[in-house]
């Protein structure tokens, strides 16, 4: 174990899972982990730690030399007035997604199931019509890899690794992991993020062209996570949806009380999740929290156990998994609609441009273009 493993957590004392690190393009190979007990985030640089914290303005992560309070948990952007706008425009958040594929398609492996796949897509579509401002068209893209990965893209694409969903137990598990993506695209977040941190891997990397940029940026996402607040209401209305699609809520409980035990037994595949997400024992206690009191309806609450495990359990899953495009393995086009192409290459012209300028000048193009 290395020493930042074995050092107590800054804010608890407790000792550190011994899950190996994760690291993130944001902050530069340094070993990020998470404390199982009070969920504090420290990036490791060799024996010296920097505290992770999530800006509450521009929702982009930050280190800090020392814990912070809840009122200045802010990014030194923010903090010195240059706030961006919240939403990005529709045209670049389009835009940058199309970077974002074609980044993907030539890094992670991409799969399909003739009989996994519709059943995926339909669970999504029955748990995004009941998310408030859920995208209008949802779909389930695997990804062949044993960690645990999820990234949800504006235009509803739900990334989903195969090693995740091997976890998962019943039909409802898979509705709330499901439902917590949904959520974040739902709510705005992820066109913000992507759209941010696109730029900002841009200036990091002095506009280099090959794609590394936005794979940065989808890296970023998948395993800092959005912050503690957008985490937990993602949670909250993937549970909601739940209850409203009368599955068994205490299903999520078990996948997180699972989770948290992986983690405890330093299982590699669970690190990503760990790191990107609230601590699995705070999620739990909010969940339950939430459940307290309530009256059982006439109904008996579903798992779905059984439909599951023949669409998408383990065996039936790697049984039936074939190599596909990125593009859609139903013969339909995955990317954003046509009419955004121009602005994906307006974009990579102004990527190969921004080459030129110093790294003061990309982000105040950055900055230009989000306003």
């Amino acid at each position: 174990m290395d020493a930042a493993a074995g050092a107590g957590c800054p804010r608890c004392g407790e000792a550190f899972p011994e899950i190996p690190p994760v690291t993130t393009p944001s902050f530069g190979g340094r070993a990020l982990r998470r404390c199982l007990r009070c969920g504090t985030r420290v990036a490791w640089s060799g024996s010296a730690g920097h505290v992770v914290f999530t800006c509450e303005c521009c929702g982009l992560p930050f280190l800090a030399a020392a814990l912070l309070p809840h009122a200045e948990q802010r990014c030194e952007e923010c903090t010195a007035g240059r706030v961006p706008e919240e939403l990005p425009d529709h045209d670049i958040s389009a835009a940058a997604e199309n970077e974002v594929h074609d980044a993907l398609a030539s890094r992670w492996r991409f799969v399909t199931s003739p009989v996994a796949q519709p059943y995926l897509d339909r669970i999504a579509r029955s748990v995004a019509a009941r998310i408030e401002n859920a995208p209008a068209s949802v779909r389930v893209v695997l990804v062949a890899a044993p960690e645990h990965r999820t990234l949800a893209l504006p235009s509803g694409m739900l990334l989903l690794s195969t090693g995740l969903v091997e976890f998962l137990e019943d039909e409802a598990e898979l509705a709330f992991v499901l439902g917590h993506e949904i959520a974040h695209a739902g709510s705005g977040e992820v066109a913000v993020r992507l759209v941010r941190l696109g730029f900002r891997a841009t200036a990091r990397e002095r506009g280099a062209s090959d794609g590394l940029c936005w794979t940065d940026a989808a890296v970023d996402l998948v395993r800092l996570g959005y912050g503690r607040k957008r985490e937990r209401d993602a949670d909250a209305r993937a549970l909601s949806a739940l209850l409203a699609l009368d599955y068994e809520p205490q299903s999520a409980v078990r996948y997180l009380e699972r989770l948290h035990g992986a983690a405890e037994r330093s299982d590699p595949s669970v690190a990503e999740t760990i790191v990107a997400h609230a601590a699995p024992h705070d999620r739990t206690r909010r969940i339950e929290r939430a459940l307290y009191g309530r009256i059982p309806g006439a109904e008996v609450a579903r798992v779905n156990r059984e439909p599951f495990r023949r669409a998408a359990g383990r065996t039936a899953l790697r049984g039936s998994l074939v190599p596909t495009e990125l593009s859609g393995p139903h013969g339909t086009s995955w990317s954003v609609p046509a009419v955004f192409e121009s602005e994906g290459k307006m974009l990579r012209t102004g990527v190969l441009i921004a080459a030129a300028l110093a790294a003061a000048g990309l982000v105040a193009l950055a900055t230009w273009l989000l306003l």
